[in-house]
């Protein structure tokens, strides 16, 4: 029976970047992962291949509606969803063979097949097709990092016919819809609403709150919405989900709703309907139980500040623990689990500082404390707000929609949080997060000298006008 100093569930971003670190701190490690790919849900099935396909749909999208103004003419534009799809593959397939070089390069044993606890100290290894077990390991230490998998309505399954969806088949898709109903106005349901939108389809948004992406600041969720319905996507709010079924005859797809606010009733039809709402941690054959690791009611493992569950040698990272479902935070945790089972210090993840990015057009950013939360908190604030249609780069690349938006503590100018909408603002958001993470004031930002012209300088105008409430171009 081979032994390891730390054994790793889960080769997604946060599993596979554990066991790099741990191995460059001399662990002797092995990453278990039960599908024949490595990199989890982000490489295969998520981030990756979404963003290769929201790339590919800009391109698109620019080149139907743009090149006039920039005096680019040709005589008929088509478009091969086959070979779009064939990029994003061969783009995920290139993804997963750096990552199996990254085990081989940092000597990380690897196997494949579903892992399950035995006791604290040891896994038994069972083949995923005949769930026969194949292996048995022993260890000082595990990490699970098996992340999490769509969720579904309480009422509903993703039928056989793949006309109700999640997010996984909605990257597979083998023609575009006409017609696409989109349940759940958070970051993946903007994401692919705007992928087959750009493509052609006809994209309702269904949300049950009073507003898409819920959980940023308001300021976000009026401007994109703003922007997404100028684009003719349809996006409905306070809407509650009564059924969902699909017609025998026509394959269609019909979402019953009600309006929260009315009380009226509504029907959507569509060819295929996405659910995007939420995501569920995926402990299933890990045989949690038998060794006493506890779970909240929402099936999420529980763990203390140094991500260590119930059982003290077993900590667990990204999506299985909740928060923020993201690939970025699983990786901080993933290293910060390596490095203190290491023996090192590490500092504590500041959880505040996890920027949130959506890569919708123009692309939405976020990080710190929304303008909602400063409020709760009794906190006075200044806020300095720069529309990115005054920059002259915003008009040389003819993107010019959206805003920077800075919040600065009143009395000690300290920034507090930062949301942006507009182009290369998932870039942009790193000069906010490294300001808060030093706890910069908007002062300091206004005192760099950022290059011109450039959409950062979006950031310095904002920070004046936070401290000072003056702007040089505004």
């Amino acid at each position: 029976m081979n032994n390891y100093d730390l054994v790793v569930i889960g080769s997604g971003p946060g599993g596979y970047v554990s066991a790099i670190r741990a191995s460059q701190l001399g662990l002797r490690t092995a990453i278990i992962e039960k599908y024949q790919e490595l990199g989890g849900t982000c490489l295969n099935v998520g981030c990756i291949p979404s963003k290769s396909l929201l790339y590919s749909s800009k391109y698109f999208l620019f080149a139907k509606k743009k090149h006039y103004s920039h005096g680019i003419f040709y005589e008929k534009l088509s478009l091969d969803f086959r070979k779009m799809i064939e990029r994003k593959n061969g783009i995920v397939k290139k993804t997963n063979e750096g990552v199996k070089y990254l085990m081989k390069k940092n000597k990380i044993d690897l196997y494949q097949g579903i892992a399950s606890f035995k006791t604290n100290h040891s896994l038994s290894i069972f083949d995923k097709k005949y769930l026969k077990e194949i292996q048995k390991i022993q260890f000082k230490y595990c990490i699970i990092a098996t992340g999490s998998k769509p969720s579904c309505l309480p009422f509903l399954n993703f039928d056989i016919q793949k006309r109700i969806i999640s997010s996984t088949e909605a990257l597979f898709l083998n023609e575009i819809p006409k017609k696409l109903i989109v349940i759940g106005g958070g970051f993946i349901g903007l994401e692919l609403g705007s992928i087959y939108h750009r493509l052609g389809s006809s994209v309702t948004i269904i949300e049950t709150m009073d507003r898409i992406i819920p959980n940023m600041d308001h300021s976000l969720s009026q401007e994109i919405k703003k922007i997404l319905e100028e684009s003719s996507i349809q996006i409905e709010n306070s809407l509650s989900i009564n059924n969902i079924e699909i017609l025998e005859k026509t394959k269609e797809v019909s979402v019953y709703v009600k309006n929260k606010n009315n009380g009226k009733n509504m029907k959507y039809i569509g060819d295929y309907c996405l659910l995007s709402v939420g995501r569920t941690p995926y402990t299933k054959n890990l045989g949690l139980e038998n060794i006493g690791i506890k779970k909240n009611k929402k099936g999420f493992i529980l763990v203390n500040d140094l991500l260590q569950s119930s059982v003290n040698n077993i900590y667990a990272i990204g999506d299985v623990i909740g928060g923020k479902m993201l690939a970025h935070k699983a990786e901080e945790e993933g290293l910060y689990a390596a490095e203190h089972i290491a023996g090192q210090k590490p500092n504590k993840i500041n959880y505040d500082l996890v920027p949130s990015v959506i890569y919708t057009y123009p692309e939405v950013s976020s990080v710190g404390k929304t303008e909602k939360e400063i409020k709760k908190e009794g906190i006075e604030y200044n806020i300095g707000f720069f529309p990115m249609k005054i920059l002259g780069i915003s008009h040389a690349s003819d993107c010019k929609s959206g805003f920077v938006k800075i919040i600065s503590h009143k009395k000690t100018d300290e920034i507090l949080g930062v949301h942006m909408i507009g182009e290369h603002a998932t870039d942009m958001i790193m000069e906010a997060t490294v300001a808060m993470e030093f706890r910069s004031s908007s002062e300091d930002i206004y005192r760099i000298c950022h290059p011109h012209p450039t959409f950062s300088e979006s950031i310095k105008e904002a920070a004046l006008l936070s401290f000072e409430n003056k702007s040089i171009h505004m």
